[in-house]
């Protein structure tokens, strides 16, 4: 028996599931864009070290001209 309470139901019951999709889509793409910045903070201290490994590895390996 269709009832106005039963539609009632069914429109809240498709209404709530079209919030929770919207809700986890928000959700999934905050969660890619600090995925993305954590990976850029990464790359950039990995590049940075291997600046300074590099920059000690050409010191070291320039003869110091004493004059």
């Amino acid at each position: 028996m269709v009832t106005p309470l039963t539609l009632q139901r069914k429109r809240a019951k498709i209404a709530e599931k079209k919030r929770r999709i919207a809700k986890a889509k928000t959700e999934a793409a905050e969660y890619q864009k600090l995925l993305a910045s954590r990976l850029k903070e990464q790359r950039e201290k990995r590049s940075e070290s291997l600046a300074k490994i590099r920059s000690r590895l050409s010191a070291a390996s320039k003869p110091s001209i004493v004059a």
